[in-house]
């Protein structure tokens, strides 16, 4: 019976993990999405600095010159962050499958000693049943 405790333990452990795992993941997910969001955004803003056919001032066109590179910088910027991110969410998933895969094994591992333990309760009941009509 203690071989069960012990099994069931490590078993909620390893869901314990599983689940902290998957939530991570799933707000890893939903940070990815906002960033691409922003990423949008950036490409956005930088197309609407460039005016075309309008006649400009020098000044006007310095401020803009700058704006977009700092809002190109910013983009970079967040497209390295999804790259991490992404590579993070991969990691993730890998971890969430290992502790799935492990769980499995575990709760394999419980019906074996279950089916072990039955086998062995049987026998020692045949034996008493035995031992009864003997006597």
């Amino acid at each position: 019976m203690a071989k069960y405790k012990v099994f069931d333990l490590i078993y909620r452990q390893s869901k314990n993990r599983k689940l902290k795992s998957q939530f991570e993941l799933n707000n890893m997910s939903k940070n990815i999405d906002k960033i691409r969001q922003l990423e949008t955004d950036l490409t956005y803003n930088i197309e609407e600095t460039v005016e075309v056919g309008l006649p400009q001032s020098g000044h006007r066109l310095q401020i803009n010159s700058k704006l977009r590179e700092k809002m190109i910088h910013q983009k970079e910027v967040v497209e390295n962050r999804i790259e991490f991110l992404t590579t993070e969410q991969v990691q993730l998933q890998k971890v969430v499958a290992k502790h799935d895969s492990k769980s499995k094994k575990i709760l394999e591992k419980i019906s074996e000693l279950k089916i072990e333990d039955n086998r062995s309760k049987e026998l020692k009941d045949f034996d008493t049943n035995i031992l009864k009509r003997r006597k």
